[in-house]
């Protein structure tokens, strides 16, 4: 099944705010693309391979900081990057990022998983 006719999800809540100084920008082929290099606890990274598990070739919908507005688009495999500076609060540095973005009104997304 291609991607865009499988269900939505919604960017977890409780990671909102890793996306928050996430950049946007056009990729090579034109199309948006969005990536986040964030320092992480043990609760956020556990929190994004959970979801990254329960994505399976799902469209995520992520809600614009200070925005009514949301864009879709298909999250890459998280990678690690190493270890954070700041190594009492943080346990790893990863790359978060997402393509093919699309701008578009937010839906609300019945996740029955």
């Amino acid at each position: 099944m291609p991607i865009h006719q499988n269900p939505m999800v919604e960017w977890p809540t409780e990671l909102a705010p890793l996306l928050e100084e996430a950049q946007i920008a056009s990729g090579i082929d034109g199309k948006q693309v969005c990536r986040i290099d964030a320092d992480v606890d043990a609760t956020d990274l556990r929190a994004i391979h959970e979801f990254e598990a329960h994505l399976r070739r799902r469209p995520v919908q992520l809600r614009l900081a200070g925005s009514n507005e949301c864009m879709t688009g298909e999250m890459n495999p998280s990678l690690g990057l190493g270890a954070p500076p700041d190594r009492i609060s943080h346990i790893a540095k990863v790359r978060v990022s997402f393509h093919d973005l699309q701008n578009g009104e937010c839906v609300d997304v019945a996740d029955s998983d």
